[in-house]
């Protein structure tokens, strides 16, 4: 199976590190008498490989010897098309192990909008899309996440939702598939149902949701895990090969939200609150930075800043990362939470994004959705940001919010220019990005019975917004109004959206949370064809009339939800911002943390100037990394120096960098051992730096020579003029025919080819840049020596149609190796990389 994705999927694809697999960290094991289950993400790579959550599943299950754990994440369109076409199942990335060959397949719906890929992934599978046409001969396939507190709309698609937090309760689900290996797919259900808290299966139940069955409860009640244990989170975590839309650290410290949110669905979801204590935090933040070499962590939780030593806690580890040049971020921030303290432990290596979510325009309607503080604590966050040097504050709102007036939309205004001119104050730009996102109701909320507005009324109220605050430093973005919309409808559906689904899917919608893929016509043309009334779902929902998720138990009663729905109040509680302590914080052993001093040290360590060095190395990749950018290299050798612990040289400045060189980029696809870069540090280069360096590279990646670079050096990207490829003879046509070709090439006076770029085609001459081809017998390969930087630039590939002509794909589906690279000087004398 890996070498058909190696022949006719990768080099076909936009992307193909999506699909390749071989993260550092990923884990493979024997099949033999192990159950075996993929665990995906309905999404993107970038998106899915984000997700905290899936990292701690993956870790825990194959923690476990009785299992094996392998990912799969949603192909795009262009990899979508060519495994149509090749005929290639969804596969896994660990093992390439085709989909169906699983025992199950557990999907991570985080939201309403990934429907249509899971059902692309089932079909690409090879896998029934209805439950009731599944044999024994196929997976289980089960759901989980966010979206499943209303499985309804998936019913008809999914065996088994489970429901609720699934460190406990997915292994327990997977030990009982282990016990009952050679039954039948019904007879496991049955005994999921029966052993296994907060298990629904669809099947069981009738379309009012009743139980068919004596053994199935008529209400699930969610899994609550009660401690978030440490072993929970992962020593060694999956490490990207590829950049991804979270390239951080991520590391929960508590789960569950103290606000209480009336539009919030995630409140209720993961109540109560779970503290994790500051040491088993500290202590995995050591361990993972120390396996991943991440160069910030993000503090993660619903309200990280109402997590009760918060203070403590960032301020703790900014000092021990600091030296690393790791910083340190909070999602976004509550107004009136975060004191100038906490400002100081965020900024003290760089300053991270910085978000303040007011939510509602006016405290009257902050109020009634029970973010109750005054317009004072927005204004005196902006002004304690700007006053500790952040030069760009994001604000959230919602807008449509339950009893909106025109006068909560003149609110935003307020806040928006009252926050920009607090910006004034201070000297230098200041921008303000705005977010707008259009109120959904969502199930298990005091809000779930409300209206839906029509997309085109909030979109009125968006360019409301725009139109009246036209401030240059003050940018909007906001999701597309329809998109909203369908994440309403597809949230609050019953058990008829599932053909709405489905004609969806037939009608090539996938990607429908990503703007640039959401076709609203075809949804409305699905709702259409099923007689499925969108105004009529858009109303609001009766008191008295059942719910499609009234079956699934979560927290508080749908009687108190009412109850809060009705409550109104004018009272405003007196807001009390955080103390501004004049002393410093304290940690656990009553030693001082040593809040703003950071800066000085770092003056201080600078002007006593010791004796700066710089070194070059030569690295490889082998066929494990050929689908890394020149970007993910780069990135690649930054968190291994980061590993290792070396005294790098830092750039000055609010985002200080590493002082790194790097030499030609290598083309995608292929591998390598003649990569450079020079690295600066602070003090001499040591034996055991190289040691420790190349103990931190990852496997694969490996270093191959390392050399002191004394005095001013042109860069190598401008120095090197000479580079040279192998391609494998037995991938090209017959020696004659080859040779043949490589002599017309050589005589030709031009060889003129379309160069396709981003925006425009250039007809290019290949010819001054193909300096010798030579067959080598020692590695039995042709040798293509190719200028590169003042020597001119050709693609290998761009050569290699002259040389296979009509076979040209053939070249797509090989390897081609860089063997050197090295400058020939107007002398004639050809200088080694490394001796430049």
């Amino acid at each position: 199976m890996r070498n058909l994705l190696e022949k006719k999927l990768f080099p076909y694809v936009i992307k193909p590190g999506r699909y390749s697999g071989g993260e550092p960290g990923q884990i493979v094991k024997d099949p033999v008498g192990r159950v075996k289950y993929l665990h995906t993400y309905p999404d993107k790579y970038e998106i899915g490989q984000s997700y905290v959550g899936l990292q701690s599943l993956y870790h825990i299950i194959n923690g476990d010897d009785r299992f094996l754990c392998e990912r799969a994440y949603a192909l795009d369109r262009d990899a979508e098309e060519v495994m149509r076409r090749e005929n290639i199942p969804l596969f896994s990335l660990e093992s390439s192990r085709p989909a169906r060959a699983f025992d199950a397949i557990g999907f991570t719906l985080a939201f309403d909008l990934v429907y249509t890929n899971m059902l692309a992934m089932l079909d690409l599978a090879g896998i029934p899309l209805f439950s009731k046409k599944r044999t024994d001969d196929d997976p289980i396939i089960m759901a989980g996440g966010p979206a499943v507190y209303n499985p309804e709309p998936m019913a008809d698609f999914v065996d088994l939702f489970f429901i609720g937090d699934g460190e406990e309760g997915l292994p327990q689900i997977l030990g009982i598939l282990h016990e009952m290996k050679g039954a039948s797919r019904e007879e496991k259900l049955k005994e999921l149902v029966r052993r296994v808290e907060s298990v629904y299966v669809p099947a069981f139940y009738d379309a009012d949701r009743k139980p068919l069955h004596d053994f199935v409860p008529a209400h699930v009640k969610a899994r609550l895990v009660r401690d978030l244990k440490p072993e929970y989170y992962p020593a060694q975590p999956l490490l990207p090969l590829i950049d991804t839309t979270h390239s951080h650290l991520a590391v929960e410290i508590m789960r569950g939200c103290p606000q209480g949110c009336r539009f919030c669905q995630a409140g209720p979801m993961y109540r109560p609150i779970r503290l994790r204590s500051t040491a088993d935090i500290a202590g995995q933040i050591e361990t993972q930075l120390s396996h991943t070499g991440y160069d910030q962590i993000s503090l993660m939780s619903l309200s990280s800043s109402d997590y009760p030593h918060i203070e403590e806690l960032a301020a703790l580890v900014a000092r021990r990362v600091e030296k690393q040049r790791v910083s340190v971020t909070l999602p976004a921030l509550r107004p009136g939470s975060i004191s100038g303290r906490l400002f100081e432990s965020l900024k003290r290596v760089r300053r991270g994004g910085l978000t303040i979510a007011p939510e509602a325009g006016t405290e009257r309607l902050r109020l009634f959705i029970r973010k109750d503080f005054k317009d004072t604590a927005i204004y005196d966050t902006a002004r304690l940001a700007f006053e500790k040097g952040w030069t760009t504050i994001k604000l959230y709102f919602m807008i449509g919010l339950p009893t909106e007036t025109e006068k909560d939309l003149f609110g935003i205004l307020d806040i928006i220019k009252n926050i920009h001119e607090i910006g004034r104050e201070f000297p230098g730009r200041r921008t303000i990005n705005v977010s707008l996102s259009p109120f959904v109701p969502k199930p298990h909320t005091p809000f779930q019975w409300d209206e839906m507005i029509g997309p085109d009324l909030v979109l009125e109220k968006i360019k409301f917004i725009k139109r009246n605050t036209r401030i240059n430093q003050v940018n909007f973005k906001y999701t597309t109004t329809e998109a909203t919309l369908l994440q309403g409808l597809l949230g609050r559906g019953g058990r008829e959206m599932n053909n709405v689904i489905l004609s969806a899917y037939n009608a090539g919608c996938r990607f429908d949370g990503w703007s640039e893929s959401f076709d609203w016509e075809k949804w409305a043309d699905a709702f259409k064809d099923n007689k499925v009334d969108i105004e009529r779902l858009m109303k609001p929902i009766p008191f008295d009339r059942p719910l499609p998720w009234s079956h699934v138990q979560k927290g508080v009663s749908t009687e108190h939800l009412k109850a809060q729905r009705r409550q109104t109040s004018t009272q405003l509680r007196e807001h009390t911002g955080r103390a501004e302590p004049n002393d410093v914080p304290m940690a656990a052993n009553g030693n001082q943390l040593g809040f703003g001093r950071g800066k000085k040290k770092l003056a201080s360590r600078n002007l006593t100037a010791p004796t700066k060095n710089r070194f070059r190395i030569r690295w490889g990749r082998t066929a494990r990394y050929r689908y890394m950018s020149h970007l993910d290299n780069i990135r690649a050798i930054e968190r291994a120096l980061r590993r290792s612990m070396l005294p790098v040289s830092y750039s000055h400045g609010h985002n200080p960098t590493m002082k790194l060189s790097f030499g030609p980029p290598l083309p995608l696809g292929f591998t390598s051992e003649a990569e450079y870069a020079d690295i600066t540090l602070e003090e001499n280069l040591m034996p055991i730096m190289v040691d420790k360096l190349k103990e931190a590279m990852p496997e694969g990646m490996d270093i191959l020579d390392v050399k002191t670079v004394l005095g001013k050096t042109q860069s190598l990207t401008a120095a090197l003029n000479r580079v040279v490829y192998h391609i494998a003879l037995e991938h090209l046509p017959p020696l004659k025919r080859l040779q043949e070709n490589i002599a017309r090439i050589m005589e030709a006076d031009s060889l003129e080819h379309e160069r396709v770029g981003k925006n425009k085609t250039t007809v290019i001459d290949l010819r001054p840049a193909v300096y010798e081809l030579a067959i080598d017998e020692t590695h039995e390969s042709l040798a293509l020596t190719l200028g590169v930087g003042e020597g001119g630039y050709v693609r290998p590939s761009e050569l290699l149609r002259y040389l296979v002509g009509d076979d040209y794909d053939i070249y797509l589906e090989q390897t081609l190796h860089r063997r050197e690279m090295f400058r020939l000087d107007q002398g004639g004398n050809r200088i080694d990389a490394m001796d430049i």
